[in-house]
């Protein structure tokens, strides 16, 4: 809405009459001739000039008709894009993710997202370095993303879904046919490790029952993992959301004792998100029920 003030002047200048500016606007004459006693005592400037035969601009007044006109469109554009902004009719929504997520999940939740605000314009970060989308999000270098939990910098997260750890091994594997993958047997076979997003997560199952890996090759690309597993190396454990849509042959077997990783959807804070931003975890959620099934 724009200054009535300036509306005011703007209509005056338009009618050369108070009367028939005020008769538009909706106010009394007196009131009418309030707000541009008032805007002339803020200027300190003499705007009109009122005579029988109307009111008049006066020197001073054409000078700044362009200006407060100009002031007033820029504020309707301004409401405009506050309104377009609200009811997601435009804008901007950057997403970071890991390649997991990138690969599996984000197409069908973009695709769901668009079909409903088809003016958001979507940039998505893929990131495998948990600490380095953690510092995006923080640092308001993007507008969402999904990590994996527990968080190490204070940002707002939403648990989406447990995503559980298997084993992976060569085809003729000596516990190829087991039913599981025994925890005693954590460390009695050749490892092939991984430096990426995942190093953490493996390690923790590791530790959380007192087992160190026998690391064989330790390797910083998972599609490599996956091949020189395939290829009788050894064995990894892995995120069984890496693990879809791939064409490697190898056994997954699940753990004894179950392990999972929980992934979240993860803002900055609600305060400072924007509506695009918190829609889409909402559409995040339903994908997620509709095509996983979970949460």
């Amino acid at each position: 809405m724009n200054n009535p003030k300036y509306n005011a002047f703007l209509k005056v200048a338009e009618m050369g009459s108070i009367k028939h500016a005020a008769d538009l606007l909706g106010y009394t004459q007196t009131g009418m001739s309030y707000l541009i006693n008032t805007l002339e005592e803020e200027l300190d400037i003499k705007l009109f000039v009122r005579n029988y035969g109307g009111t008049v601009l006066t020197a001073e007044g054409k000078g700044l008709l362009p200006f407060i006109k100009g002031i007033c469109n820029m504020e309707n554009r301004l409401y405009n894009k506050v309104n377009e902004l609200k009811n997601l009719d435009s804008g901007r929504l950057t997403i970071g993710a890991p390649a997991s997520v990138h690969i599996n999940w984000l197409p069908g939740m973009i695709k769901m997202y668009s079909a409903l605000h088809p003016g958001i314009d979507i940039e998505i970060k893929c990131c495998d370095d948990a600490n380095l989308l953690e510092e995006m999000i923080y640092d308001g270098d993007i507008d969402c993303g999904f990590i994996i939990m527990p968080p190490k910098k204070k940002i707002e997260t939403v648990e989406l879904i447990d995503d559980p750890m298997v084993a992976i091994l060569p085809m003729n594997h000596p516990l190829a046919k087991a039913t599981f993958f025994p925890i005693d047997d954590l460390d009695k076979y050749p490892y092939i490790d991984t430096t990426v997003s995942t190093d953490f997560e493996v390690h923790a199952v590791f530790a959380s029952h007192g087992k160190k890996a026998n690391i064989a090759y330790r390797l910083d690309n998972e599609f490599s993992i996956l091949s020189m597993v395939s290829q009788g190396f050894g064995f990894s454990l892995y995120p069984e959301l890496l693990l879809k849509n791939v064409s490697f042959p190898f056994i997954k077997k699940r753990l004894e004792i179950p392990a999972f990783r929980t992934i979240a959807f993860a803002i900055r804070s609600k305060a400072t998100s924007s509506t695009a931003a918190l829609n889409f975890l909402d559409t995040a959620q339903i994908w997620l029920r509709l095509n996983e099934g979970r949460r």
